[in-house]
């Protein structure tokens, strides 16, 4: 005895891919042969992998001085706890 073909209301149609899942799998894709790179090169990876944290750090801390910047009107930066810079707008 044959069963009836499933209801099309029921069935789930397949996520459409969003732009973010596509670039995580072509991230994937890129990270692969860029493994391969530092488990063959351990040093320059390792200075590689440092240099990329250390400028995306660097890059997040400088967008939120620019936004404390314009928000404040200004700011003050201690160094060594023995001298104080401080810039503002006039």
């Amino acid at each position: 005895m044959n069963s009836p073909p499933p209801d099309p209301r029921y069935h789930l149609a397949p996520d459409e891919p969003t732009l973010q899942s596509i670039l995580a799998a072509y991230a994937v894709v890129a990270a692969f042969p860029l493994l391969l790179w530092v488990i063959s090169n351990p040093l320059a990876g390792a200075v590689t992998v440092l240099t990329t944290v250390t400028l995306i750090t660097g890059a997040r801390r400088a967008v939120a001085l620019v936004r404390c910047f314009y928000e404040c009107q200004g700011f003050t930066v201690d160094l060594g706890g023995k001298v104080r810079i401080t810039v503002a707008q006039p």
